[in-house]
């Protein structure tokens, strides 16, 4: 088992070369990178409440999307204000950011696990890789942002429970600009979709797993729209935001194709066909909104790929292949007793870029029971 994964893999994706002293990692490198996801339940959250099976959370996007583009376009006009144009900073005097230990714990995760367990639609022997989407994306950014990032894996009763890090951005001093960013985000929903300013706060959340070679991952995600209030991995429609695009020079270039690319791997762990960005000015009002299908993504990442090296490029089909490979590697670690075991997984840069790389150390004593505590409940424990 190598203990460091290093950026220069994408070297062995890219040319199709064996990965010297791992036979067991060579094996990923031929698994398909299709993804299957298959959604095991979904739920509206008010406040602290999870409401499963219950789609009052689901918001309807305004703009057309697929076979019922003219309808909603007339309904958009007619009932409607005028999108383009919204100030997208309208109200951020009455935000709050969202506390850091509820957008990243896994409490809810466990929620739905212990719902379906109970209700006979889910066997513990199905789980194997336990997380949430916004963890994985963290992950998944790791060869498009190129920044020092930390995670915990736990391995416990022969489950391997992953979550980013978030401690190094407690610390962090507030940043006002962030801040208004955050919140742009947030108000391009809202102006896009049903959701109604004045509406209380609810947000809907769907429970997926997926196969990465052998190995079973499970996760919940947070969706932010559809194109009608029906449940359904199909239905579901991503939103971002971007700054307008200045000019068309390079740098420029590369950066929307890391969002497009960001923008491709979060549909694709919940088999979204259907996102849009909405692009804003430098005093944030909304000067256009740009959609795209799963199949459009592909054409312009394949078109301009993402370069790590003059020889090196990363394509749609090269970042799974680069994540089923992760997990394969976490996934070689096997204990036979039911004692929680944490490790810290952090990406460290290089000089060489290629080198930066992924590596795990043990976490022990006062530290490891900390994390394992704050990462799985209590009650959770006594459940599993």
């Amino acid at each position: 088992m190598l203990d460091k994964l290093r950026l220069s893999l994408f070297e062995n994706i890219v040319n199709g070369s064996e990965i010297v002293e791992d036979e067991v990692l060579n094996e990923f490198l031929n698994v398909p990178y299709n993804c299957d996801p298959e959604e095991l339940c979904y739920y509206t959250k008010d406040e602290s409440t999870l409401k499963f099976g219950d789609i009052s959370g689901l918001h309807e996007v305004k703009i057309p999307f697929g076979s019922k583009g003219k309808t909603k376009k007339k309904r958009v006009s007619d009932k409607g204000p005028v999108i383009i144009g919204t100030c997208l900073t309208e109200g951020f005097d009455k935000f709050e950011q969202p506390n850091l230990n509820d957008v990243y714990l896994l409490e809810d995760l466990f929620r739905s696990l212990q719902y379906l367990i109970q209700s006979g639609e889910l066997s513990r022997d199905s789980l194997k890789f336990l997380t949430m989407r916004r963890h994985l994306m963290k992950l998944m950014c790791i060869p498009l942002n190129k920044q020092p990032v930390s995670f915990n894996v736990i391995y416990w009763r022969g489950l391997i429970i992953f979550a980013y890090d978030w401690d190094e951005e407690l610390k962090l001093i507030p940043d006002d600009y962030l801040k208004l960013y955050q919140y742009s985000g947030f108000k391009f929903e809202e102006v896009v979709t049903d959701h109604a300013a004045d509406e209380p706060k609810s947000l809907f959340h769907s429970v997926t797993q997926h196969f990465a070679g052998k190995n079973m991952i499970t996760y919940s995600a947070e969706i932010d729209c559809a194109i009608s209030k029906m449940p359904g991995l199909s239905n579901y429609v991503e939103l971002k935001t971007h700054s307008s695009l200045p000019d068309d020079k390079l740098k420029t270039a590369n950066k929307l194709q890391r969002k497009l690319m960001a923008l491709y791997c979060q549909n694709k762990f919940i088999s979204c066909n259907y996102s849009a960005i909405g692009f804003r000015t430098t005093d944030f009002r909304l000067l256009s909104i740009k959609k795209y299908t799963q199949y459009e993504l592909v054409g312009l990442l394949d078109k301009l790929p993402i370069f790590l090296s003059n020889l090196c490029f990363i394509k749609t089909k090269h970042i799974f292949q680069w994540y089923n490979l992760v997990i394969g590697w976490l996934c070689q670690k096997l204990f036979n007793d039911n004692q929680p075991r944490v490790f810290k997984l952090s990406f460290e840069r290089e000089i060489e870029l290629m080198d930066s790389h992924l590596s795990m150390k043990s976490v022990t004593g006062e530290e490891e029971l900390r994390i394992f505590n704050r990462l799985v409940p209590e009650w959770f424990q006594n459940f599993y």
